[in-house]
């Protein structure tokens, strides 16, 4: 079940996992609100590419001629990405730990936060693995 976190609350580990378009974390946003977003050291996979939730430093190839089907285009092919909701609308790189403020970026009410490692629009069924992350609200 959804829920906003006070303060000083947190909710994880989670297993995010790569072949997962979204993965909905349960943490619904309110504008103003800032989160610590961290994953554990997990490997996820990429078809045999295996990254942190860093992602990729230096892509394959396949991945340099695709890149024009990479879902965030400001993150690494298979970093961990966040999503303001389940839409491609509102997103922005995390990797192993990042500290983000939702304002308001969606327009929905309540809109939850969502979780998946950065790939092609169209390759997720090569994924494997998951990622384990802790979400904090820190204000």
């Amino acid at each position: 079940m959804a829920r906003h976190l006070a303060v000083g609350d947190s909710s994880g580990p989670l297993a995010i996992a790569s072949a997962s378009y979204y993965n909905p974390t349960g943490v619904l946003l309110t504008p103003g609100e800032t989160y610590e977003i961290a994953a554990d050291d997990s490997r996820w996979v990429d078809w045999h590419l295996a990254s942190s939730a860093d992602g990729r430093i230096e892509p394959s190839l396949i991945q340099s001629m695709a890149h024009w089907a990479l879902r965030c285009k400001e993150g690494r092919w298979f970093q961990l990405i966040g999503a303001v909701g389940r839409s491609d609308a509102c997103m922005f790189p995390i990797g192993m730990h990042a500290a983000w403020t939702y304002t308001g970026q969606s327009g929905d009410a309540d809109p939850e936060l969502c979780l998946f490692a950065n790939d092609a629009w169209f390759a997720y069924l090569n994924n494997h693995g998951s990622v384990k992350v802790t979400i904090k609200r820190v204000g």
